[in-house]
């Protein structure tokens, strides 16, 4: 009877403790889902991560490309994952939250735990180099005179977003012509087929470069290093925060244990210099932790609801 009663307590002992207590994580390998198509940014962030986290992580990360509908495949097989530290995933912006916006999205940003925000690509405000703007205001004033149009990548996209945040801040209506792709944007803003562009930096340095554009503000709280003379729509007194994100999360519900396992990988492979240099050649880095990534998530789906509102797509 004694040996009973020991036998159960033992057992009752080893349920009670948390799985990590029987095997240290990681014990396989980690599913790294990626919301897009093999050789996009999205892929190739997470793809460079993998690699370098070779040196810091006991099993490799293998990736898993879930693309389609924007992204929504990948971001919902991701919200859907076991709770077990085997699947994490890539979320990119303004995607994960204008699906949220569009009452579309079988996920929340609660079905989330935000790990680490890798890539920024800030957007701006462009015109023809022969336009007649020389300043945001310069803009605005003639927006207020007569009808101007703006070339976007239509609804839903960061753009169409920051279209919409300047023509509230400044109380005007430029009005979004959409084109295909930022070929299109890129084409119609040379071509003075519209009066001004919302874009997004890696899109337009070239012509910026070659002096065939011009850029009236950074949509970015802070002036960016590659353009310390170029003010932000913020300075200017008009409250446009816009950029394309790419970053990493895990299921909400997986252990503590797990996510510092996770969150001590991120940081080694973010100060490795050997990944800073490759970073620097293939991706717009802008490192935000989990907290700062999960508050820059939840800004953005309060930007996006008041778009949708507005304008649904």
């Amino acid at each position: 009877m004694r040996r009973v009663f020991l036998c159960c307590a033992v057992a009752a002992f080893l349920l009670s403790l948390p799985f990590t207590a029987f095997g240290a994580y990681p014990e396989k390998p980690v599913t790294l889902i990626v919301a897009s198509e093999p050789g996009g940014g999205t892929d190739t962030m997470a793809r460079l991560f993998a690699k370098f986290a070779e040196k810091y992580f006991p099993q490799p990360f293998v990736i898993e490309n879930r693309p389609g509908a924007g992204g929504q495949i990948g971001f919902e097989a991701l919200a859907r994952a076991k709770k077990d530290g085997y699947t994490i995933g890539t979320l990119y912006t303004p995607h994960v939250a204008a699906h949220i916006s569009a009452k579309r999205a079988k996920y929340t940003l609660e079905d989330f735990v935000p790990l680490f925000n890798f890539v920024s690509d800030p957007g701006v405000v462009v015109v023809n180099a022969a336009s007649p703007f020389q300043t945001l205001e310069d803009l605005v004033t003639a927006a207020k005179d007569k009808k101007l149009n703006g070339s976007t990548s239509g609804p839903g996209g960061d753009d169409f977003f920051a279209l919409t945040q300047l023509n509230e801040a400044a109380g005007i209506e430029i009005k979004s012509v959409p084109e295909k792709g930022s070929s299109g944007q890129k084409a119609a803003v040379l071509g003075g087929h519209v009066d001004v562009g919302f874009m997004n930096w890696s899109q337009i340095k070239p012509n910026f470069q070659s002096g065939e554009i011009r850029i009236l503000g950074i949509m970015t709280p802070e002036r960016i290093a590659e353009l310390p003379d170029v003010p932000t729509c913020l300075e200017q007194g008009y409250r446009v925060i816009s950029d394309s994100s790419r970053g990493f999360a895990a299921p909400a519900g997986v252990s503590e244990e797990v996510l510092k396992a996770l969150d001590e990988t991120f940081r080694k492979v973010l100060d490795d210099a050997e990944f800073q240099e490759a970073a620097k050649e293939q991706l717009e880095m802008n490192v935000l932790d989990g907290p700062a990534y999960k508050a820059y998530l939840e800004e953005l789906l309060t930007v996006t609801n008041k778009a949708f509102e507005k304008e649904p797509w």
